[in-house]
């Protein structure tokens, strides 16, 4: 074979298998149409939810609103938002039964992801019903929200609880001081001076730890309240001990006083934050319910599913291609076996479909009798070109015997079911035709078909005349019988030369066809037949399958035809065949039968489609 393959051969290999490539084509995408028909139906829905801390979040005493980080934050509340807490609390809004498996149910319905260089995150749940799908995503939001407003709330309650702890220790220590300070004018009644004095020395330190907020110890304003504070010491120590003891508890109070103040200033604030508290959480955009599903996408679906059909189409093809060990091109033939190809005969239908699926679909041997009558050319309403190629075939084998000399040929076939009898049956009806005086013998004495498709009797023929019981002139047929035999009569006479066709059918069938071939007196009879005819073909049995054909070649013809019908069988076959008749008989070379103008090449196709236009002029 051709090393190189060109693209009109790869269109040929595809072409030649195309009913094989649609159905694989028209399978893979009913599959894939079915596959997405029996997936469930998704609908999704979408919001947008945005991270972050209002305003009023500042006031809280504790909070740290400079502290906070969108891009960790927004991470962490991935985090949470695809936890089973609130994967639980959005089943219980949705009024599911509480539980872990209503919680994982509506934990895989839904998927958070954070937008990009941006503190938004996206929320996307997943149902059979557009509805149900909003509601998830709408419950599983208030849920995160719920549970955001409740953490942040949990932390204003204890920071307000934390300062109030603090505001009542500060309060019980202070009337402590007072109830002292008291008690201790009481018992020394000409104190007063320390007093002012430790108020002084109080006011001036508490100025002083105000200063030191703002600037540093060297600042000439601090230095300055250093100095006062030293002077106000120095006349401290320069009244009696029971100044100094009023003083210092005068400042004692003094200072739980300032205390007090601070926290219960900073109280109320806590009490506005836990009363103003509000959620991080804040929705963008809501979900809707969406009119068109997600999945499955027929036409994606589709489109892949095509796309691969034509794929494991081609693979297919070209699969069978390989693991097809027959010949169907001309070229192959002639390279393989060194013989030439003598004909080139098309592919002939039936009249009944029901006939042409079994022979080339099925594979069935042998046409119906009256399906074997539609296709020979005698029946053919525009039958010029196959007749054209019976007597190219004619025209090729005479040029390979001698001219001007009475011709008898075999026509056998390597195996069963390759068209050897319609071949001789046409090929006689061709050479009638030509004007040729014609003798068609059916010699295939084990499975004969010519009686039936003349519907013509069987007896006396061919097993009788070898056997000397019957005269060839008795048993030969003629148009007359072929009338009678249940052929259509008008077309019969419309077909040019039918008077110069005889046919000898197989005769009785005997049981020992081998003795019969070897015994007969073959020189004697094909002398006389050479004497009244011009054409004599044998329709043989297979050469693969009995030796008939072969003893008929060596005792009886000028030359054997093999008939071959393209990719019917492998190519090993033909050349045994040929082997087994080349030791007995001479070849003249292969007819190719049952060929489709697709698989001829180029170089014939086109010829055969031109020869066809011109011939119904």
């Amino acid at each position: 074979m051709n090393a190189e393959l060109t693209l009109y051969d790869y269109w040929r290999i595809v072409n030649r298998r195309k009913w094989i490539a649609l159905l694989v084509f028209a399978v893979t995408v009913f599959s894939t149409m079915f596959y997405t028909r029996l997936q469930p139906t998704v609908y999704r829905s979408q919001a947008l939810i945005k991270i972050k801390p209002p305003a009023s979040y500042s006031r809280i005493p504790g909070s740290e609103i400079n502290d906070f980080d969108p891009w960790s934050a927004v991470a962490t509340e991935l985090k949470v938002m695809t936890s089973s807490e609130i994967a639980e609390r959005a089943a219980a809004k949705l009024g599911l039964p509480a539980g872990p498996k209503s919680a994982a149910q509506i934990a895989g319905s839904y998927k958070v992801e954070r937008l990009q260089e941006s503190n938004l995150i996206s929320l996307a749940s997943y149902s059979s019903d557009p509805v149900k799908a909003a509601d998830i995503a709408s419950a599983v939001i208030d849920a995160y929200r719920d549970f955001d407003l409740e953490q942040k709330s949990r932390q204003a309650r204890k920071t307000l609880e934390d300062i109030s702890s603090r505001k009542t220790e500060v309060e019980d220590n202070l009337r402590t001081l007072e109830r002292q300070k008291q008690n201790f004018v009481e018992r020394n009644p000409k104190t007063g001076l320390g007093s002012a004095l430790a108020n002084q020395l109080a006011d001036l330190e508490i100025k002083k730890r105000e200063m030191l907020e703002k600037y540093t110890p060297n600042h000439p304003d601090v230095l300055n309240i250093n100095q006062r504070i030293d002077v106000v010491q120095a006349k401290l120590e320069e009244i009696p001990a029971q100044e100094i003891a009023l003083a210092r508890i005068s400042r004692e109070v003094r200072m739980q006083e300032e205390l007090y103040t601070t926290l219960n200033k900073q109280y109320e604030e806590a009490k506005l934050g836990v009363s103003s508290m509000v959620s991080f959480v804040s929705v963008v955009n809501r979900p809707i319910p969406e009119t068109s599903p997600i999945s499955p996408n027929a036409r994606l679906n589709s489109m892949v599913g095509a796309v691969l059909g034509f794929f494991l189409a081609v693979v297919v093809v070209f699969l069978l291609e390989n693991l097809d060990v027959s010949i169907s091109t001309i070229e192959d033939i002639e390279n393989f076996i060194k013989l030439p190809v003598l004909g080139i005969i098309p592919n002939i239908l039936s009249e009944k479909p029901l006939d042409n699926w079994l022979t080339n679909v099925f594979k069935k041997e042998r046409y119906t009798v009256d399906a074997f009558r539609s296709v020979l050319i005698v029946n053919r309403k525009y039958a010029s070109s196959v007749i054209e190629s019976y007597h190219t075939l004619r025209t090729n084998i005479m040029s390979h015997l001698k001219s001007g000399e009475s011709a008898s040929l075999v026509i056998s076939s390597a195996g069963a079911a390759e068209g050897k009898t319609l071949t001789a049956v046409n090929f006689a009806l061709a050479s009638a035709h030509s004007g040729l005086r014609t003798l068609l013998i059916d010699a295939d004495l084990r499975r004969p078909a010519i009686n039936q498709i003349f519907g013509t009797r069987k007896e006396p023929g061919l097993s009788d005349v070898l056997a000397g019981k019957a005269d060839w002139r008795e048993a030969v047929l003629e148009s007359a019988d072929f009338i009678m035999g249940g052929l259509d009569f008008d077309q019969l006479m419309r077909f040019p030369g039918i008077e110069n066709l005889k046919v000898l059918n197989c005769g009785t069938q005997p049981g020992n066809v081998i003795d019969i071939l070897d015994s007969a007196n073959w020189k004697e009879i094909m002398g006389e037949l050479k004497s009244e005819f011009d054409m004599i073909i044998f329709d043989a049995p297979p050469v693969l399958l009995f030796v008939d054909a072969v003893m008929i070649a060596k005792h009886a013809s000028d030359g054997v035809v093999l008939v071959y019908k393209a990719g019917k069988i492998a190519r090993g076959a033909l050349k045994r065949a040929k082997d087994q008749v080349g030791g007995a008989a001479k070849m003249l070379g292969v007819v190719l039968n049952g060929v489709r103008a697709s698989e001829m090449g180029p170089q014939y196709g086109y010829y055969y489609y031109d020869y066809k236009k011109y011939a119904r002029r």
